[in-house]
């Protein structure tokens, strides 16, 4: 499979019960789960196909450094294979509301002595129903889009958003997409967040806008949010997003940044790295404002950038910037 991956028309589909479901997944781990997803004909019926995954298109899908993927598969692999997604399903013989635990795979097959990295799975019995030959209910995601995100959350999130993108009762005008309200609790539980983020503004700084900045930043829709209160509290959230679907007039990406080589601080190489980041983002800055000048860079990204500012001795620009992010995390512990 190695040599047919084209990230451009690449989808991964899924039965919206499974893109619901419930589980707990690391990034690693949603990463080589989309891969093997990648690779799934929806439109056929099931197969009992294995699917083998390999170091070089976890690199190129991801853009993530080479230095360490063989064991991140196996690793990936082994835990994402002893844990349970989570349906709720109606019982109609009994008339109740069933939890439904299923595993993802019913094999994973690897070379054992490490001589080779490469990593085989077949799809579990349980779960090839809302993958293979599905005609209705489903969703279908760019995988172009979705292997750019960097959080467990900002996939699971893009994935349901994109589901509204063909319901005729969320579509309002303008190109504006609303979907229905997400219930904090039902986004935690269905990403393992259970028990964590306990109050609102914790969950919101550290888990919901980040995944919207990278949502934003990097794929082929533009969301807004609207907090929906009971009483005092959030118990929800609404999504507003229209879809940038003109090549002309599309929404630039950011561009994936090279890793920092290994080298010690402060040399040369170190110095070059940083000067061909600032180069990428200044150029993707110079896009997004010249697309919309209300865009504005992740503050995740920002701070990054004053790093590589640091990294060259460039004081004038770190002054810049740091009075850039204070203003503008400012503004976000007011929203």
């Amino acid at each position: 499979m190695s040599n047919k991956l084209d990230v451009k028309k690449l989808y991964v589909t899924q039965d919206n019960k499974l893109l619901e479901g419930a589980y707990s997944a690391t990034l690693d781990e949603m990463r080589l789960l989309y891969l093997a997803l990648v690779q799934i004909d929806s439109k056929k019926a099931q197969p009992d196909g294995l699917y083998t995954l390999y170091p070089a298109d976890f690199e190129k899908m991801f853009g993530v450094h080479p230095s360490h993927t063989h064991q991140q598969l196996k690793r990936a692999a082994d835990s994402l294979g002893s844990k349970p997604i989570v349906t709720y399903e109606w019982d109609e013989k009994k008339k109740r509301l069933d939890k439904v635990k299923r595993f993802w795979f019913s094999s994973i097959r690897y070379d054992a002595s490490d001589n080779t990295a490469d990593v085989t799975i077949r799809f579990s019995p349980d779960v090839v129903p809302y993958l293979y030959d599905l005609k209705r209910e489903f969703t279908q995601v760019d995988f172009e889009h979705v292997s750019r995100l960097d959080t467990p959350f900002a996939f699971r999130l893009y994935s349901w958003l994109v589901k509204f993108r063909k319901l005729t009762r969320n579509s309002r005008d303008q190109g504006i997409i609303e979907t229905d309200p997400f219930e904090i609790d039902w986004m935690k539980e269905r990403t393992g967040l259970v028990g964590k983020y306990e109050e609102y503004r914790f969950f919101k700084r550290d888990v919901l806008v980040p995944a919207i900045e990278r949502i934003n930043a990097n794929t082929d829709i533009s969301v807004d949010w609207q907090p929906v209160k009971s009483g005092r509290s959030v118990k929800a959230i609404k999504f507003f997003y229209v879809i940038e679907s003109s090549a002309s007039t599309a929404k630039p990406l950011r561009p994936r940044l090279p890793r920092r080589p290994h080298v010690l601080a402060g040399s040369d190489l170190e110095g070059k790295w940083a000067r061909r980041c600032i180069g990428l983002m200044d150029e993707y800055r110079t896009k997004l404002e010249a697309y919309d000048p209300t865009e504005k860079i992740a503050l995740a990204d920002l701070r990054k950038w004053l790093d590589w500012y640091g990294i060259i001795g460039d004081a004038a620009n770190m002054t810049r910037l740091k009075d850039e992010i204070k203003v503008r995390s400012n503004r976000k512990k007011g929203a």
